[in-house]
């Protein structure tokens, strides 16, 4: 499966572009950031650029380690998130560590993730753990 096919992805744009149109988003306002599953990663792993240098998160999140998150590049519009995820968006996979993450797919022009991950990642590791995994959007 295409990552511009997969369900997660639609899921995602659909939740940015709803946020714009509400006006929770304006501009570069806001992030969002979503824990993959293991079978969706398996579904688009093929599309996956591992050639990307690791990249210190700012912060340790071992509960994490070994997962991936589809997320905002830093400083893109929401608005533009539907009509570009691959410019606008990332895969990233978290290291064995939790400490490091590394661009896989997205940010296509360059670019970093969210300059919110590392809150990001540190509320998904809560919730990860309070609510057994079900919980997967930040």
């Amino acid at each position: 499966m295409k990552i511009s096919e997969a369900k997660f992805l639609e899921g995602f744009i659909r939740m940015a572009d709803n946020g714009f149109r509400l006006g929770w988003h304006e501009r570069n306002g806001g992030n969002l950031s979503y824990r993959m599953t293991s079978e969706e990663v398996r579904d688009v792993r093929h599309e996956f650029n591992g050639t990307q240098a690791w990249a210190e998160i700012g912060g340790s999140v071992p509960g994490l380690a070994g997962e991936y998150f589809l997320a905002t590049g830093s400083g893109k519009y929401f608005q533009n998130i539907a009509s570009d995820p691959e410019g606008n968006t990332a895969i990233l996979e978290i290291d064995s560590k939790g400490e490091r993450y590394r661009i896989l797919w997205g940010l296509r022009d360059g670019g970093r993730p969210t300059s919110e991950l590392p809150s990001h990642l540190m509320n998904h590791a809560v919730k990860k753990e309070s609510s057994d995994g079900a919980h997967r959007v930040i």
